[in-house]
């Protein structure tokens, strides 16, 4: 308990002793002390800094006390200097900090800047660097700078590990799609070889069959050249048995009947079927499993009632391309009044489908797919956030549903056939160069209306009348 109470007494006496040793205007520890007339002491670069920024002319005043004198006279203070220097060297009970100097002004680092995160000296902080930044003194800075950087720290390390944990979901779920999706492939690929396997099974047992007809009638006719072969042996030995005249030409008309010589030693044998089994073998199969592929590419036609006046459609509704004057048509809500798009009239609303179009002959265009309640009548961007899925064909540039400068398909601006693949449940458009399938961009929604393909051609100032876009229809 004493030694407590001894402790808490020096303790006291050095922090007022810290004080006493304190210059008035910057709180810190003197740096070479000055005395003023009126006996009060102070660092002399703060005396003198003040005295320069008062501009007063005479008249200048202690900043403790307002004791005038005539001039800028100071009186080093050596004796309080060396006691700073002692205390400081000394330093409170426990501490035993040695003084950091300042490389380029050589004054100890009694202040820190919070703007750079530094200590400075007194000096350092008269300076251009310094001059407009927040100073405090090191024993006030430290608590406030050690809570200020706890906490960002806890705050970033948060931020951290709750991006470590989205990450690791992120990766979960990425790992839990990919295995659907190869689920998914694996599916359909066993579909297709199954059906392979079927069909192969089947045309392996058709040849079979027949190969064995074939052989069957084949081993008859062998049975059957036998016998004559025999009756016509057995007549050869009737005859070179004969010794009478009479009696070989009496039965020679017998003897011939019975070896049938009016019938043809080749016999009409059958043949198997070379063509089904040496013909097209793949591509049959391939025309026989469109029946089973999903999707196959769709039979869209052109809903008329929504495309724009400046729009005109073939007959069967396949092609639309523009045209050079407005057509006058009663209003209709359904019809696109400022761009000059069309919808096809087969909507969906689940399933997985696919439809292609042939984009050779038009310079540029947008295709895709747009949601039933697209604004049809404003100047509105057709991009994702307003109901549309859209690859476009401008400047010679495809670009992707983000309407990005650079997207990873701007290296098919030759594109010929565009294919569409929407699938409802998964919230997906793909895009594809239905050429040879490569794949060019995917969008990711969630759909909750009926889904309508999307066209947009762009006719050139010159119209011509294989300009147009044309939906593919598949003909087998």
């Amino acid at each position: 308990m004493a030694r407590a109470t001894v402790g808490c007494k020096r303790q006291e006496m050095a922090d007022n002793l810290s004080a006493d040793l304190s210059c008035p205007i910057c709180i810190d520890f003197f740096s070479e002390p000055v005395t003023l007339v009126c006996g009060h002491n102070f660092c002399k670069d703060c005396i003198l800094a003040t005295w320069t920024q008062s501009g007063q002319a005479g008249g200048i005043s202690c900043p403790q006390c307002r004791q005038e004198t005539g001039r800028l006279e100071v009186k080093a203070n050596r004796l309080l200097a060396n006691i700073v220097e002692g205390f400081q060297r000394l330093g409170r009970p426990g501490a035993a900090e040695v003084p950091l100097k300042c490389s380029l002004h050589h004054q100890e680092l009694r202040l820190f800047c919070s703007d750079d995160l530094e200590l400075i000296c007194r000096a350092c902080s008269r300076s251009e660097e310094h001059r407009d930044h927040s100073c405090t003194v090191v024993k006030d800075a430290y608590e406030v700078c050690k809570a200020n950087s706890i906490q960002l720290l806890q705050n970033r390390l948060k931020e951290y590990r709750e991006t470590h944990t989205a990450t690791g979901l992120k990766i979960s779920k990425t790992l839990e799609h990919a295995s659907c999706l190869q689920d998914q492939m694996v599916a359909e690929f066993a579909e297709l070889q199954r059906f392979l396997q079927e069909r192969e099974r089947a045309l392996i047992q058709r040849l079979k069959g027949e190969a064995q007809a074939v052989v069957s009638q084949l081993v008859a006719n062998m049975a059957l050249i036998s016998t004559r072969c025999a009756r016509i042996e057995q007549a050869l030995e009737e005859i070179q048995s004969m010794r009478e005249r009479t009696q070989l030409l009496k039965e020679i008309k017998c003897i011939l009947q019975r070896c049938d010589l009016h019938s043809k030693p080749v016999l009409k044998t059958p043949k198997l079927s070379v063509g089904e089994f040496n013909g097209p073998l793949q591509y049959t199969m391939w025309k026989q499993m469109l029946n089973i592929i999903s999707p196959a590419p769709a039979p869209l036609t052109l809903d008329a009632e929504s495309a724009s006046l400046g729009l005109v459609l073939s007959k069967d509704h396949t092609m639309v391309k523009g045209r050079s004057k407005l057509k006058e048509l009663p209003h209709n809500r359904k019809r696109f009044s400022y761009y000059g798009g069309v919808l096809a009239q087969q909507g969906f609303t689940s399933g997985r489908h696919y439809w292609e179009i042939d984009v050779e002959n038009i310079g540029e265009w947008i295709v895709g797919a747009a949601k039933e309640s697209v604004d049809r009548h404003s100047a509105v961007a057709l991009t994702m956030p307003n109901g549309f899925w859209v690859l476009r064909l401008w400047n010679g540039n495809v670009y992707g549903p983000q309407h990005a400068v650079e997207s990873d398909c701007c290296q098919n601006a030759n594109l010929k056939k565009v294919g569409v693949c929407l699938d409802y449940e998964r919230g997906q458009v793909s895009f594809y160069n239905a050429d040879d399938m490569t794949h060019l961009s995917t969008s990711t929604d969630r759909f909750t209306e009926k889904i309508y393909p999307f066209f947009l051609p762009f006719p050139k100032m010159v119209l011509k009348d294989n300009e147009a876009l044309k939906l593919f229809h598949l003909k087998l």
